[in-house]
């Protein structure tokens, strides 16, 4: 083979490489060979590199092809040994002349030839090194070879995919696997034409039937499996089962025929206390409805009562009720109730004018979710010491009123309808709309069972600060229009911020009215600060309401309208936790705003525009001294416990109620907060009496038989005193103090906002003024027996013992009563402190209890404008905390 090899090379370059070319310059012949090109073979992890020269532009194939591929360099290093021995064969040097350079025009200079011939040792190094080059490549081509082997033999030890076959490829594969046995057998019979054809025939009709069948029965599983696996709900069990037992229930509520049998029965009865009770309230919060409403109503309603209040036959219905243990040893029952009846309600609505509307209210709808929690819970019966009643959202209501045809035709609706409006909402949302509640004692036995029933109550927890930062993309609110946002916590008491707009007045003139040369047109600015009273900080909502100042000069202070934007509910719970926690830092909130109704299912909704919001809580045990002392206004809550030294007179009854207001607030002049009418007769106290001796009597006889002599003697010195009176009161003509207690009264509390310690306009000290008015001493009359006045510094200063918490808190302010004293707990007050006493009664006392909830500042910092504008147009996703202050630079 490298015989061959030489041989072949030989014949394709012998003559390029071996003759001498001679050409004609000038009369001389030359002679130019073909200079030979180094080659270095060099192994590196079995890899042949190959390094030459540049060749030139007349290099030979050799040259050319021993550059383009390694893998031919052992065969190439054979051709290039045998080069050298054809040349070195040759019988008859050449002699080789000097060539210059220049003289070959374009190609290289050639190395210059001696003359005389070419030496035999240098012939013999060039094959040995050939011939060491040809081993070398023979080498480096062996351990390649044996990789490679090496490599392939692994590949075959590797796991590949699993080979899967499903019953459709089999089917397939065997369908064709019976196509090729038929065409193999079909030259063996050679069937006729005609046999050929209807056998085929029949084959395709056969198939096709098969496969019709296959399909149609697949459709058939599919639907089947689809009606089997549709869910039914609890209706389509029980419409399929033909009625299901309690015991396969699996929802969380259950239905409530017993007892919409039994409300049917008690209705007659419930309808005239649940409108009594309806009557009382709106004749306390009427004037303080009246005195809110905004500037656009105001003035169109003088009053607004009941001239006739019944439900009808038609009881409420109770469609379902899911009961659950609450952590702190109750029980609550969430009860979903609905009404639709046929009332008799008639208003009765004085007008500025003197004439009285009364219009009907028809065609009316209730539906809400009532709340009862029975709490505590204690091994005595009925199991548990009081109930509270609660609606935990604004419920649904819907209803019509008939003015008649004699009524003013259509501009009295217009103007009463509002106010109607807002009257039954304001009602129902200050009596059962949570934080309200309505709160029955049930068990009164011990002190711990008084304490209990006060921690149902509506009592302040907190007080929450929120900064209106900024509203986006208001609803239909053109740049130059002006907005303002209004805020609740508890639906009686609402703040609001000044009005603002997007673009002010003279940069809307400066740009000719051309919303192309202003910027932020869509973001209106307020970064006001206001603070609201918390009662549930967990489960509270915060109401938020936008409205546009229409037919206004509000930069003047002058509003005669305003359309409302939006709403929307704000959950207190995740925003008020850092406080509980002790953290008071601000959280940011972006709230949407929506135009549907507080009670509207899912909400108010979106797609009015939204609020950015910063709030924080403080509880008020974290009040320190310094947060007290050092504010400038604050907020004055006040809860009247009870009236003492009534004399009944000779009716043996009394009719009483306190007036409460501020000297700040009745200078501006804000309607006093009146609290509940209290009725005492001597019938009913006597018979209070006769009730408490006869539980004492059981009591005692149960100790009796449990062997506790000890318990039994006291039980009855406690008999001998209630029997002492009992006969006393029995006594005609006798003087006798009453007192009115109002501890159990769910709302005995009002709330002062923007309270300042001194009058700003005449530095005096301002003064909480309580007024005690009695009636029934004489027929159809009431004066007032007595007023006492606590100035703001005494409560602001004060520090007490709250006997719920049982911590001290700056800013509590409670009187002494017979077995406790805020001051000194545990010690027994004389009962000349006990309670405030009236200026103008000898005998007449006041207990109540007052607290002053600090509004403090947040601590201004500055804020780069670039920062306040991006954080101002951010839309946060999640309750992030936020800078302390909106203040740019």
């Amino acid at each position: 083979k490298l015989s061959g090899l030489l041989r072949q090379f030989m014949i394709h370059i012998g003559a390029d490489y071996a003759a001498p070319v001679g050409t004609e310059l000038g009369g001389a012949t030359e002679v130019t060979h073909k200079s030979m090109e180094p080659v270095a073979v060099a192994s590196n992890d079995s890899e042949i590199q190959y390094e030459k020269a540049e060749p030139s532009p007349m290099s030979s194939p050799m040259s050319q092809a021993a550059t383009t591929s390694p893998a031919t360099s052992a065969e190439r290093s054979f051709q290039h040994a045998a080069v050298n021995l054809e040349i070195h064969a040759a019988p008859e040097p050449t002699v080789v002349p000097a060539v210059d350079d220049t003289a070959a025009g374009d190609s290289p200079a050639m190395p210059e030839v001696p003359e005389g011939s070419v030496d035999m040792k240098t012939l013999q190094q060039v094959a040995a090194e050939a011939a060491k080059q040809v081993g070398q490549a023979y080498f480096e081509a062996g351990n390649q070879a044996r990789v490679t082997l090496k490599d392939l033999l692994s590949l075959r030890e590797k796991e590949g995919p699993p080979v899967t076959l499903t019953v459709d490829q089999i089917a397939t594969a065997a369908f064709f696997l019976l196509i090729g046995l038929h065409l193999l057998i079909l030259p063996i019979f050679l069937p006729s034409t005609f046999r050929l054809l209807y056998s085929l025939l029949l084959g395709l009709l056969a198939g096709f039937c098969i496969s019709f069948l296959f399909f149609h029965n697949r459709k058939k599983k599919a639907e089947v499996n689809e009606l089997l696996g549709t869910d039914l709900g609890l209706k389509g069990v029980q419409l399929v089962a033909g009625g299901v037992p309690a015991m396969f229930n699996v929802s969380d509520t259950e239905k409530l025929e017993w007892l919409n049998a039994l409300v049917k029965e008690v209705w007659p009865f419930v309808d005239k206390g649940v409108c009594n009770m309806i009557k009382d309230i709106t004749a306390q919060t009427m004037p303080g409805v009246l005195a809110s409403l905004p500037s656009v109503l105001s003035g169109t309603v003088k009053s607004v009562g009941f001239k006739h209040l019944t439900f009808g036959a038609m009881p409420v219905r109770v469609e379902s009720i899911g009961v659950h243990r609450e952590h702190n040893d109750g029980l609550v029952l969430e009860l979903a109730v609905k009404w639709c009846g046929d009332p008799n309600i008639t208003l009765a609505i004085e007008i500025p004018g003197g004439q009285k509307l009364c219009p009907r209210v028809l065609d009316i709808s209730f539906a809400a979710t009532l709340r009862v929690v029975l709490r505590p819970l204690v091994p005595r019966l009925p199991g548990f010491v009081a109930m509270m009643a609660t609606v935990p959202k604004p419920p649904l209501i819907k209803y019509r009123l008939d003015f008649g045809k004699a009524m003013g035709g259509a501009v009295a609706p217009m103007a009463v309808t509002p106010v109607v409006n807002y009257f039954l909402r304001g009602v129902l949302d200050r009596m059962l709309v949570w934080p309200n509640r309505i709160v029955v004692p049930i068990l009164q036995e011990t002190p711990q069972d008084a304490a209990e029933v006060q921690k149902l109550m509506r009592r302040v927890r907190g007080m929450v600060r929120v900064c209106v930062l900024s509203g986006k993309k208001l609803k239909d609110l053109s740049p130059t229009d002006s907005a303002i946002v209004e805020l609740t916590t508890d639906t009686q008491h609402y703040e609001s911020t000044p009005p603002r707009s997007a673009v002010s007045l003279e940069e809307w003139k400066a740009a000719d009215g051309k919303i192309d040369r202003l910027s932020n047109t869509e973001i209106v600015t307020w970064n006001h600060y206001m603070y609201l009273l918390v009662q549930e900080p967990e489960s509270q909502m915060l109401r938020l309401e936008a409205f546009e100042l229409t037919e206004s000069r509000a930069r003047e202070g002058i509003i005669t309208g305003r359309r409302s934007i939006g709403r929307a509910l704000v959950k207190l719970g995740r925003l008020c936790k850092a406080g509980m926690d002790g953290v008071h830092v601000d959280q940011s909130v972006r709230v949407q705003l929506g135009e549907n109704d507080w009670g509207s299912p899912g909400g108010p909704g979106k797609g009015a525009g939204s609020i950015l919001l910063g709030v924080s809580y403080f509880p008020c045990e974290d009040f320190t001294q310094e947060q007290v002392f050092e504010a400038k206004k604050g907020i004055i809550t006040f809860r009247l416990l009870a009236i003492g030294g009534l004399n009944p007179g000779v009716n043996n009854n009394v009719a009483a109620y306190a007036s409460v207001n501020l000297t700040s607030h009745k200078n501006a002049g804000q309607e006093s907060c009146r609290t509940a009418r209290r009725v005492w007769t001597l019938a009913g106290h006597v018979a209070q009496l006769k009730a408490q001796m006869k539980k004492l009597e059981l009591a005692r006889e149960r100790d009796l038989r449990d062997g506790d002599s000890a318990a039994a003697e006291a039980k009855a010195a406690e008999m001998l005193a209630l029997q002492e009176d009992i006969d006393t009161a029995a006594e005609k003509n006798k003087t006798r103090l009453v007192t009115l207690d109002y501890s159990m009264e769910t709302h005995a509390m009002s709330s002062f906002y923007n309270v300042t310690e001194r009058l700003e306009d005449t530095g005096e000290e301002n003064q909480l003024k309580i007024k005690v008015i009695q009636e029934g001493r004489i027929k159809r009359t009431a004066e007032t027996i007595g007023a006492v006045e606590v100035p703001v510094s005494r409560i602001k200063n004060s520090c007490c013992l709250n006997p719920l918490t049982g911590k001290k808190e700056h800013g509590l302010y409670m009187q002494k009563w017979q077995g406790f004293d805020p001051e000194a707990p545990g010690t027994q007050p004389p009962e000349s402190e006990w309670g405030l006493q009236l200026s103008g009664s000898a005998s007449g006392r006041v207990w109540m209890v007052a607290r002053w909830s600090p509004c403090v500042e947040d601590v201004q910092q500055e804020v780069d404008g670039e920062e306040a504008a991006a954080f101002v147009n951010a839309l946060p996703s999640t309750i992030k905390p936020i800078q302390s202050a909106w203040q740019v630079k």
